[in-house]
């Protein structure tokens, strides 16, 4: 079993152990830096799963994911006494009214003085949760 320096210093640019660390890993991975790794990768996994947390990226944005897609199911309709005049995904509703607040102010201002009505219905069930 070769256990160099140069070994022990890659362990530790890896993952950030001491030298003392780095050298015990290396010793049960029997000197091999790539089992090393995978021997603390998955020491890492196995503590954040007891834990409850994940280490996986696509993991940790799920909930921002879910909003998003929930969003894009969230539908914003635009009617009047003959039916829907524009039907678009609450999503572009709101980047409209982040990227330009007084147009989407003043074209919503527009639509009601013009007798349309405005409602924001889920995907999921015909129930509105606002009309106006």
């Amino acid at each position: 079993m070769d256990i160099s320096l140069q070994k022990i210093d890659l362990v530790r640019e890896r993952t950030g152990l001491s030298y003392a660390e780095a050298r015990e890993l290396l010793e049960e991975a029997n000197g091999d830096v790539i089992d090393a790794l995978v021997m603390m990768e998955d020491e890492l996994e196995a503590d954040a799963e007891e834990h409850g947390v994940s280490l996986l990226e696509g993991d940790m944005l799920a909930p921002v994911k879910n909003a998003i897609r929930q969003s894009n199911r969230t539908r914003i309709r635009v009617k009047n006494h003959n039916g829907t005049l524009m039907e678009l995904p609450a999503t572009l509703g709101l980047a409209g009214m982040i990227l330009a607040p007084k147009a989407t102010a003043l074209g919503a201002a527009a639509l009601l003085i013009a007798h349309y009505s405005l409602e924001v219905t889920p995907a999921e069930s015909e129930e509105t949760i606002w009309e106006n």
